[in-house]
């Protein structure tokens, strides 16, 4: 498959409309006529993937980071990022990135690290919506259901689990052809009605395009009558981060076992209002938040939102202190796990354990997002399968590692 065909599935597999706006998504270097054949998958763009691509005899290597992120005025051999971008080129292998989008969307990176700590009944902390428009188009009776079916199989009226929603209103078209025309009906210079179906649906920004162009080779009219409109409506696609439910509730120690060896790392940092860290190991975690990567634009979120732990890939010292010191957990579920029954004694020092901060817990940024390497492999293996594509994928074996960085 070219190279300019695949990047417009891959726009829609790991639906780049979601996007954020400073980031860097989609395809950043290649020969767009170039035919893509195999596929390598990784976390970053490094020189050893990069070797990887070539002993394998891969065409496209996509990433979940952006290489291209700034600006760059030189592409020099003897810079680090300009040293892998001629280093693509000499060797006529493309770059494609799938980052915030993928983060995001539905199934993508936010949900992975989330059941991969264990959570369950998840829900979006900061949503996110794509732009809709909705599109109308008239059409003699006989080619209605021509036109039906190339607006289906383009995207229109497709939301979540249903598609080919439209709606449809029979009326009477009127026109005169004039010299030079070719009507599909109808004699140049007189007056012409019509029994035509007014068709209608919702279509997202990225099948738009597509779906305009079928319709109008599917259309018999000379020149075609239809409408697009941008509409506010906000259908909620996916969003930054994830709150979830342990199975069961357990003691922070015994939760941070948990991490280790689900995240399969050594150690993390955590971080809670000073003075509580006496008793941290006995406090029960019930409800987590999760941010893979940074969790920096969350944190006035993540301040106010309703759980015991907040599981990051990173955060700022200043932003963690933020959150710890911004609001107690009444009624979060955070009391001490008790072994044995509890007596009068004890009653206080629960109440008093209720006011305590939220734990906030950082694993290290690649850690939080090198399940992204398999994410996206298997993504891209669904649709190759089900559209019978023939691409080989292979997976990277370098950033799966502990970040650089661990505390024991």
């Amino acid at each position: 498959m070219k190279l300019k065909e695949l990047a417009v599935h891959l726009d829609k597999i790991f639906n780049r409309s979601l996007a954020l706006d400073w980031d860097r998504t989609g395809l950043q270097i290649g020969n767009i006529d170039k035919d893509i054949k195999k596929i390598l998958v990784a976390l970053d763009l490094t020189g050893g993937v990069v070797d990887e691509a070539i002993n394998s005899g891969s065409e496209l290597i996509i990433t979940h980071h952006p290489l291209l992120f700034n600006s760059v005025d030189t592409i020099l051999s003897s810079d680090a990022i300009g040293k892998e971008i001629l280093k693509l080129i000499e060797n006529k292998i493309a770059l494609y990135c799938a980052h915030t989008n993928y983060d995001s969307m539905a199934g993508g990176l936010s949900d992975l690290f989330a059941e991969a700590l264990g959570l369950t009944s998840l829900e979006v902390i900061e949503e996110q919506s794509g732009q809709w428009y909705k599109f109308v188009v008239f059409a003699p009776r006989e080619s209605e259901e021509k036109i039906r079916q190339a607006i289906c199989r383009s995207g229109g009226g497709k939301w979540r689990n249903y598609s080919c929603c439209t709606f449809n209103v029979e009326g009477k078209g009127t026109f005169i052809p004039e010299e030079g025309s070719k009507p599909y009906t109808g004699k140049t210079g007189r007056m012409s009605y019509v029994d035509e179906v007014r068709i209608e649906c919702i279509v997202d920004e990225e099948d738009l395009d597509g779906l305009v162009g079928e319709v109008l080779k599917a259309h018999p009219y000379e020149e075609p009558a239809y409408d697009i409109y941008k509409i506010e409506n906000e259908f909620k696609e996916g969003g930054t981060g994830r709150v979830g439910k342990l199975p069961r509730p357990m003691k922070f120690k015994d939760f941070a076992g948990e991490i280790k060896k689900r995240l399969e790392i050594d150690g993390f940092g955590w971080m809670c209002r000073e003075g509580e860290d006496r008793n941290i190991k006995d406090m029960k975690i019930s409800r987590v938040a999760t941010v893979c990567g940074s969790a920096n634009s969350l944190t006035d979120k993540l301040a106010t939102i309703d759980c015991d732990a907040i599981v990051v890939g990173e955060i700022s010292y200043h932003n963690a202190l933020r959150i710890v010191e911004s609001m107690d957990c009444e009624g979060a579920g955070f009391d001490k796990i008790e072994d044995d029954e509890a007596d009068e004694s004890k009653k206080g020092s629960r109440e008093r354990d209720k006011e305590r901060s939220k734990i906030i817990i950082t694993v290290g940024h690649g850690n939080s997002e090198k399940l992204a390497i398999s994410g996206i492999s298997g993504r891209l293996e669904d649709f190759f399968k089900e559209n019978k594509i023939k691409i080989d994928i292979q997976e990277s074996k370098l950033g799966r590692g502990a970040w650089r960085y661990q505390i024991e």
